[in-house]
């Protein structure tokens, strides 16, 4: 029913942590397909027998992983895609597909909805060591638990979607590879398919059906993109051009929550 696809950069510890998550769920996927990107070091790994693994001799960045869900189409009606610093809980993928039963869209495991000019102030807490240019977000996710089904603009850690929806990514071309593939994949599919980006429930009561069972653990080390970019960008250089790319894609058609509202953004 679902391929799921790992990748492989600088966290080469995770890889069997999470393969083994993802073994353990109450619905396993049929497929686990790994993407390993060039990094600057040599990275080794043990693969699994019944694991595929696709290699690149370049880095094609955040993109790169987004291009197997299109051979995936035939195999399994639903794909997802986890960034390498997340541990889901066991019911995550049931989760998931019980969610997109009840409201069709793209399922993202940390979901931001961009505020808009409203008149109460939005009071969000800031974890420690988090940017500043975070701190007046909206989250929902295992970072900010929600009860239920909750909308927002765009997300990330974990993508869960409908295999076929993979298209729509590519009918636009990306702002830049080297950044924001979370903001290009819900401004392309609500753009070209008028489908939209939920958090499904990550209640405070029942973490199994959480994206994430491991916070930070893996997350804010020296290899994470928000800490040291890739690119080679500064980390302030890194979010402006973030913000600039949001603005590029509200140009061309992404229709933020906030905005869809009647409250301007």
């Amino acid at each position: 029913m679902v391929t799921a696809i790992l990748n492989i950069y600088r966290r080469p510890g995770t890889l069997q942590k999470q393969i083994t998550a993802l073994r353990g769920q109450t619905i396993p996927p049929k497929y686990i397909w790994i993407w390993q990107n060039q990094a600057p070091e040599e990275v080794k790994v043990k693969i699994p027998d019944d694991c595929v693994l696709i290699q690149s001799n370049q880095n094609f960045y955040y993109h790169g992983r987004f291009t197997l869900p299109l051979l995936a189409q035939g195999k399994t009606p639903y794909t997802m895609i986890l960034d390498d610093d997340i541990i889901p809980g066991k019911c995550w993928i049931e989760n998931c597909i019980k969610s997109m039963e009840e409201r069709p869209g793209i399922y993202v495991g940390v979901g931001r909805v961009v505020p808009g000019k409203i008149k109460a102030p939005i009071k969000v807490e800031v974890s420690e060591g988090e940017a500043p240019e975070q701190s007046n977000r909206q989250w929902y996710g295992w970072r900010a638990p929600n009860d239920k089904i909750t909308e927002v603009d765009y997300g990330g850690h974990c993508w869960f979607f409908k295999t076929d929806w993979i298209r729509y990514f590519w009918f636009e071309k990306p702002a830049h590879l080297q950044n924001a593939e979370d903001m290009q994949f819900s401004f392309a599919l609500q753009k070209h398919g008028g489908i939209k980006t939920y958090v499904p429930p990550h209640p405070m009561g029942n973490t199994d059906l959480w994206s994430n069972l491991v916070d930070w653990e893996y997350g804010k080390n020296e290899v994470a993109s928000q800490i040291n970019p890739p690119s080679g960008l500064k980390r302030k250089a890194w979010f402006k051009q973030r913000r600039r790319i949001r603005r590029k894609c509200i140009k061309s058609g992404w229709l933020l929550v906030n905005r869809r509202k009647g409250v301007e953004s």
